[in-house]
């Protein structure tokens, strides 16, 4: 796998690349629709490569965002949230831009749902693109393969580390991948009972029985000790974090940001759109400091005196965040 990391200094020179060929266009696009974030951080490059250079050809363009939204069904609605499509469609030159095309899938929905209002023409261009994608755009820029990962206009560069982000001092530690060697270490002790009956080898057990999605779990150690662990599966494109736990001992020093910090990772690596939990009440609140929100029209789960709310965050936007 490869991860390309393309810089603002290439993207423009993309960009400028795009523009040439946008020239040979007759009409030229005067209606863009950038597809979600990514998409305007593209719009946002061409709008200044074009400022620059030609700014006349700015002269009469519109852009109207798109935005994908994905049911928890699979399910992809394509809405104009800011344009009555019928009027801004008909008989013009439209341009969709996206920063990268993976299955092509939701391009293709957003094509096939801007020809229903009978523009002249439609042209569509992305930044990356797949092999093996569903959609093959008018114009791209790099194409990679089904494997890779490729991050554009970043300010930090994505990372692995086990840090949470914080700027705090804290203690060195590591990850192990639960394993046979340690069916006789420790056990974490948290205040929710129902976790506390597991052991290690149960953890195991189930790691190794499932067929299909299996869990897999992360014992964090502080030197030798275990100061807590975490229980994730795929299944998709949904993650799902079953536990995360610190030692009662231990809580209150940032172990539990650096597991959900690895689970983002973990979910991010996967080409996961969504991490998923059940928090138990009374720790809501904290999951909503890492970006998670309740899922609608889900209701609590009453577990052994114990109740817990379905919640999620996104990973990969699929449209843009809501004021």
């Amino acid at each position: 796998m490869n991860t390309y990391l393309i810089g603002k200094d290439e993207v423009r020179a993309y960009v400028r690349d795009l523009v040439n060929r946008l020239e040979k266009i007759d009409p030229f696009p005067t209606v863009w629709c950038p597809v979600t974030k990514s998409g305007d951080a593209i719009q946002a490059v061409i709008t200044d490569a074009l400022k620059a250079h030609r700014p006349e050809r700015l002269n009469g363009v519109r852009v109207v965002p798109i935005d994908v939204a994905r049911a928890e069904t699979g399910a992809i609605t394509i809405t104009f949230p800011e344009s009555d499509p019928s009027a801004e469609f008909h008989g013009k030159s439209v341009l969709l831009l996206d920063g990268a095309i993976h299955s092509g899938e939701t391009m293709r929905l957003c094509a096939a749902e801007v020809l229903k209002f009978g523009p002249a023409e439609l042209s569509s261009y992305s930044l990356v693109m797949k092999a093996g994608a569903a959609f093959i755009p008018t114009f791209w820029g790099l194409g990679i393969d089904e494997t890779d990962r490729a991050f554009f206009l970043l300010d930090q560069i994505p990372n692995n580390r086990l840090d949470a982000g914080t700027k705090e001092k804290q203690a060195p530690v590591h990850l192990e991948r639960l394993s046979r060697s340690h069916v006789d270490k420790q056990q974490v002790n948290t205040t929710v009972k129902s976790m506390n009956r597991m052991t290690w080898s149960d953890r195991l057990f189930q790691m190794e029985a499932a067929d299909a999605q299996p869990p897999c779990s992360y014992l964090l150690f502080r030197g030798t000790t275990i100061v807590g662990y975490l229980t994730v599966h795929a299944s998709g494109d949904e993650f799902s974090i079953d536990e995360v736990a610190v030692d009662e001992k231990f809580t209150g020093q940032k172990y539990g940001g650096i597991l959900m910090r690895f689970a983002d990772t973990l979910a991010r690596q996967g080409g996961c759109a969504r991490v998923r939990l059940n928090a138990i009440e009374g720790k809501v609140s904290l999951y909503e400091k890492f970006g998670y929100r309740k899922i609608s029209g889900r209701p609590p789960l009453v577990l052994d005196d114990e109740t817990y709310y379905p919640m999620e965050r996104t990973v990969l936007y699929h449209q843009r965040p809501r004021a």
